[in-house]
């Protein structure tokens, strides 16, 4: 997989980029279709915590 993606990172990272992305696309795809109606009722606020993990899983600062 690094090979293709990005052959000058480190495994880790392309793994770790790889994992953030499909979580976001997760979080996306849940918001759009209604999976966090009756679980989540600040979903602004959800949004953002999750997010800044992501970001800081893969060593970006969020929201200061």
């Amino acid at each position: 997989m690094t090979a293709d993606l990005a052959p000058d990172l480190p495994p880790e990272t392309v793994t770790t980029l790889v994992a953030a992305w499909a979580q976001l696309y997760g979080l996306i795809g849940f918001e759009l279709f209604g999976q966090f109606n009756r679980v989540v009722e600040d979903r602004s606020t959800f949004f953002r915590h999750a997010v800044g993990q992501l970001a800081h899983g893969v060593g970006l600062v969020y929201g200061e």
